[in-house]
């Protein structure tokens, strides 16, 4: 397959867009954060096609962009082709926004995750509309905000109204077609202890050594338990501990301690479930005094996972294009989760797809092979010629 050296250049002028998702700084929309400075890019991309586009405001100074294009059948429901704007940070990297074009591969931050994918739905899209191809069905393709964090971009687009026949959600999948992705969920446990001078400790309760023993508790109940709770596709679930902090001076005893957890769901249950059980396992395995001690809360994040049947028309027609293209498929799935789960939820069939690999993703070395990149546009065109999903 030939290099599309418009993907490629197209790629490189989003890299040097930056758009650095400032997590809880929210308010943070100068350059290097927020997505305005992509948003723009794409709208005056599609500008002088006189398709529809508007802008959704996500969060405040960032939103999605939504270019309509209309296919044969008015009444057919679009496809929605949606892949995020934003990236993580650039801590360790040089010049994270300079595009570097090393023999078969494009280096910079966001290269697969993901400008890779919307730069490839972008030229998809752009080079059917200059053959002045008539789609047999409409298609929607959304430039997201806010995946990194907390995934507002997707949520607003799922409770917008819109309805779509399926979506192609971009995100680096080594252009495997991904039916099924773990859920998310944040918690948080605080432990209250007592407060006293280190010099005489026992006049006190260490709730460093009462979440110690919490700790221990869920580590052996996630070795356990977990092995025999798996997904056919997305194996079984993942408890970290990833945030913990306690104490006020090294000469007091910690009167509280708190820690921050993250739990992937896997296809099949759900955050609600993780929350109860993990209570139970605390409930069950600590004596009643520490357990008294113990609170357990939901933070800002229950993303549901991803289950999209393999015989879904939108897993078989995506099926078709890649091996039409490439000569064969693979349906996967995989431990993350993306947009997919809200637009899922909220009753879109969704698969995720798109150049490059997540081994590369959030790291100081991200990049994408040029020739997933060029192999993407094509399976992308030929998915959205063939119109209705095949039967």
């Amino acid at each position: 397959m030939t290099t599309n050296h418009e993907v490629v250049d197209l790629l490189c002028e989003l890299i040097a867009l930056p758009s650095v998702n400032p997590e809880h700084r929210r308010e943070l929309t100068e350059a290097p954060y927020g997505e305005k400075r992509v948003a723009d890019y794409v709208q005056c991309y599609f500008d002088p096609f006189g398709m529809a586009i508007e802008r959704q405001q996500a969060l405040p100074g960032r939103e999605n962009v939504l270019v309509h294009v209309p296919g044969k059948d008015p009444s057919a429901l679009p496809v929605l082709l949606q892949a995020h704007m934003d990236t993580v940070e650039v801590q360790g990297m040089d010049d994270p926004f300079t595009p570097r074009v090393k023999g078969d591969r494009i280096h910079g931050r966001g290269a697969c995750d993901a400008k890779g994918a919307l730069a490839a739905m972008m030229t998809a899209v752009k080079q059917l509309l200059e053959e002045d191809v008539s789609l047999p069905r409409g298609c929607v393709l959304v430039a997201g905000a806010d995946e990194e964090f907390g995934m507002t971009g997707s949520t607003i687009l799922a409770k917008s109204g819109m309805r779509f026949a399926g979506a192609i959600v971009g995100e680096p999948t080594s252009l495997d077609v991904v039916s099924a992705t773990n859920g998310q969920m944040y918690f948080m446990i605080k432990v209250r202890g007592k407060a006293a001078h280190t010099s005489i400790p026992q006049n006190g309760i260490n709730a460093i050594y009462l979440m110690n023993d919490v700790i221990t508790v869920l580590r052996r109940r996630v070795d356990s338990e977990y092995r025999w709770h798996r997904h056919s596709l997305c194996g079984q679930p993942q408890l970290t501990v990833s945030l913990i902090g306690g104490g006020t001076s090294e000469h007091v005893v910690p009167d509280a301690c708190e820690i921050s957890l993250d739990r992937r769901i896997i296809p099949g249950e759900s955050g609600e479930e993780a929350l109860e059980e993990i209570k139970t396992w605390l409930a069950d395995d600590l004596d009643s005094g520490t357990y008294g001690r113990v609170e357990v809360e939901m933070l800002f994040k229950n993303t549901p996972p991803v289950d999209t049947p393999l015989d879904h028309p939108l897993v078989r027609g995506l099926c078709s294009a890649v091996e039409s293209a490439l000569g064969e498929a693979r349906i996967v799935g995989v431990p993350y989760n993306t947009d997919a789960s809200n637009l899922s939820e909220g009753g879109t069939p969704c698969v995720v797809f798109g150049p490059g690999d997540i081994a590369q993703a959030h790291s100081t070395i991200e990049f994408v092979e040029i020739e997933q990149l060029t192999a993407a546009v094509e399976i992308l065109k030929r998915f959205l010629l063939a119109g209705p999903f095949p039967s």
